[in-house]
């Protein structure tokens, strides 16, 4: 396997967590780390779905105590609809913990370009922008985090091959074959197929939509100001700015997102003044000041946006002089 020099070289200066699962992709990837010298600790949900779940655990634990990295475990909660979703939600809020308690730069995750493919299928169905389709990224920049996919252009086939060349153990998942979940059914009926009969076209194509996507989206457009995010107001950038804050937007959420102000999954809020989209994590507050109310009345606040400026003691003149 191939990674970038300036990927590897970003992760030696850095802090590094794994998120781990004992699979093909994280295990491959937890070898090629420990190959190339990177330090790293790990990560690792367990969801009691399966029988081997308990068994996949304990094994990680042992391969941690092995090679003495730190490892982080949680059991997931019975999820009882729309699974593949609130995993996800469940999995990357354990991560941004962990990253934001202990200090860690950078997660890393073990998608790869098979996986690039299965996602733009999905949103592909579902009626989605550039932003969406292309939901992945070698680096992301998050809140509290950098994002690093080091597999994000090595296929499938090519991590089963390291793994089988130094006979290195893994799990496999069995719920991968569970067509109830649309990432699996996309895989057997159309992305596996196709990303092993057009391999090399697929990886130029990605890197080319990377690269086209970079262009399209100026990152410096989107300012931070305590812990708000700044964007113009902008389709594309709204969704790229939500992103960032955890939530890829689905069709009818982008419209909603468009219309007016409002709170997408009960989390994510967005309000809009002077031509910007203002988001930011969405909080309430029991009764905020007459005084401070009147000050953003005066200021035309919106109203969404005047809870969070108080919990934060942000002055909402301070705030009018960022957008």
């Amino acid at each position: 396997m191939q990674i970038k020099k300036e990927i590897l070289e970003f992760l030696r200066k850095g802090k590094n967590l794994l998120a781990f699962s004992y699979g093909s992709d994280s295990t491959a990837l937890f070898y090629f780390l420990i190959q190339e010298k990177i330090e790293f600790d790990l990560a690792m949900i367990n969801y009691k779905t399966r029988k081997n779940s308990d068994l996949e655990e304990d094994e990680a634990k042992k391969l941690a105590f092995k090679f003495n990295k730190q490892i982080f475990t949680i059991s997931a909660p019975c999820f009882k609809n729309n699974f593949e979703k609130n995993a996800r939600a469940f999995r990357y809020d354990f991560f941004e913990k962990i990253c934001f308690k202990y200090h860690y730069d950078n997660l890393i995750l073990a998608h790869h370009l098979n996986d690039q493919l299965e996602w733009f299928l999905m949103q592909l169905s579902r009626g989605a922008g550039v932003v969406e389709l292309l939901g992945m990224s070698e680096f992301e920049k998050c809140k509290n985090y950098n994002l690093i996919r080091p597999l994000l252009f090595i296929s499938k086939n090519k991590i089963l091959n390291f793994l089988n060349k130094e006979n290195i153990k893994y799990f496999n998942d069995e719920s991968n074959e569970n067509e109830k979940y649309f990432r699996n059914y996309i895989r057997k009926y159309f992305s596996n197929n196709f990303a092993k009969e057009f391999e090399k076209g697929l990886e130029k194509s990605f890197r080319y939509l990377q690269k086209d996507k970079e262009k399209l989206f100026d990152i410096k457009k989107i300012k931070e100001f305590k812990d708000l995010l700044i964007c113009p107001k902008d389709e594309g950038y709204i969704a790229k700015t939500v992103k960032i804050q955890g939530i890829v937007l689905s069709a009818a959420q982008r419209k909603e997102a468009l219309k007016n102000d409002c709170v997408l999954s009960g989390k994510i809020a967005i309000v809009y003044k002077n031509e910007k989209a203002i988001v930011f994590k969405y909080e309430v507050c029991e009764k905020l000041p007459k005084k401070f109310k009147e000050e953003c009345r005066i200021l035309k606040i919106p109203r969404l946006l005047r809870a969070y400026l108080y919990n934060h003691h942000i002055s909402p003149s301070d705030f009018i002089l960022q957008v």
